[in-house]
């Protein structure tokens, strides 16, 4: 018996396509009343006090599983940890103590990031996404934006009136800018954004914090204009081009006090038990101390680096140690915190509860440094128990060349102590 063909009248064709289309609306409405946000593109959106602060959201199905991609500029941050229930949404981002929740409703994912702050203090930032939008500021690019591309000499200047330099580097094609700024503490990883006729427009989210630049060129060539934050910080700065613009020497920034020459501590690692600093176990190897936070962007950037560099030189007689100095006094926030960072990275050395990042506490718990200025800074102590360097800071990948002649550094650096007798 063969299957029952339909004829192809017109007017049979014209109830097949008002019938299908019933089906297909029907399904939709049934669809949003279930509340089923759709895979694919997003368009995010915090709501920060200098206006819009957008970036690129991706959520998909791996492995079975939902995850989701924080999306600036080349960058593609991966955020395993999703929930998506219903019309419900929960992104854990990755190595933060900081949460997307959101809830789909008229289309849209409406909701918040709620970010930890110094004291633990909890600040909960609106969110918007938009499905199915890939422009970042405006949905229209305009034709002939002004080149913002090259090296450009900073001056930030906060609220209280005081000033800090810094480097930013902007690569352009048509409409689309992306960059960095690069500070003493490390740089601001992966801006993305727009030119938009005499205006520039950057933004950057990527699961730790959030940072918004908007500024205008002057008829001088000067850059004017502002910077937010997702914890409410408001700079103004300006800029001028300069190819030979540079920061000051990474190494030159913090050290021991005079007469010292040898660090030493006693700190809980993430289970509560003691770990102590020089012990038994370091006699005679190089030790690397990193001070920094799991809240801390350009610490994870630095994880990766002091993971891959202790992989291949443990054999020769290299340690790691990382004191965590997190937002909230309360141990186990600060070690739930601590271990997210250390799932993340797959980090095997020990790391230490040290501190909070208040009240100058780094250098309370650590007297015998002479000056603290940036998360993360990492101590080299050789084999003999001396400290032979202090480097300030860490450069991302985001910095491409100013990264690898960084690591090149501190990779030479390495070596050398190795390549000493204790």
């Amino acid at each position: 018996m063969s299957a029952i063909e339909i004829p192809r009248t017109p007017r049979v064709a014209a109830a097949l396509v008002l019938l299908c289309g019933a089906l297909l609306l029907s399904c939709d409405r049934a669809a949003t009343r279930a509340g089923a946000p759709p895979l694919g593109s997003y368009r995010g959106v915090l709501s920060v006090a200098g206006g819009d602060l957008p970036f690129g959201l991706e959520l998909t199905r791996e492995n079975g599983a939902i995850v989701a991609y924080l999306v600036n500029g080349p960058e593609r941050a991966r955020a395993p940890d999703v929930r998506l229930q219903g019309d419900r949404l929960e992104i854990r981002m990755p190595g933060y103590p900081h949460k997307l929740e959101a809830r789909f409703r008229d289309a849209r994912f409406e909701g918040h990031v709620n970010f930890l702050r110094p004291r633990g203090v909890v600040r909960t930032v609106r969110f918007v996404g938009m499905p199915g939008q890939d422009w970042r500021f405006f949905p229209k690019p305009d034709a002939a934006p002004v080149d913002f591309s090259g090296r450009w000499a900073i001056t930030f200047r906060d609220d209280g009136g005081n000033e800090r330099a810094a480097i930013m580097e902007l690569t352009q094609q048509g409409h689309v800018v992306q960059g960095t700024v690069m500070r003493p503490s490390g740089d601001d990883r992966y801006l993305a954004g727009e030119a938009r006729g005499d205006t520039l427009f950057l933004s950057r989210f990527d699961g730790g914090s959030a940072y918004l630049y908007l500024a205008r060129l002057g008829a001088d060539g000067t850059l004017a204009g502002d910077f937010h934050t997702q914890g409410g910080a408001h700079d103004t700065w300006t800029a001028r081009r300069d190819a030979d613009a540079k920061l000051p020497d990474a190494g030159t920034l913090a050290g021991l006090k005079p007469g010292f020459e040898r660090i030493g501590f006693t700190f809980p690692d993430l289970d509560g038990s003691p770990h102590a600093f020089p012990s038994a176990r370091h006699a005679g190897k190089v030790v690397l101390i990193t001070i920094g936070g799991s809240w801390c962007p350009n610490c994870h950037d630095e994880a990766v680096f002091l993971r891959d560099l202790l992989a291949t030189r443990r054999a020769q007689g290299l340690e790691v140690i990382q004191l965590m100095f997190e937002y909230t006094p309360d141990f186990a926030s600060a070690a739930s915190a601590a271990r997210a960072f250390v799932q993340k990275f797959d980090i095997d050395y020990p790391v230490l509860i040290a501190g909070t990042t208040t009240d100058d506490d780094v250098l309370k718990k650590l007297p015998q440094l002479a000056a603290f200025r940036a998360y993360p800074t990492l101590i080299a102590v050789d084999r003999k128990g001396v400290v032979r360097a202090v480097h300030t800071g860490f450069n991302g990948p985001a910095t491409g060349e100013h990264h690898a002649a960084q690591n090149r550094e501190l990779t030479a650096l390495v070596d050398g102590l190795l390549g000493e007798r204790s």
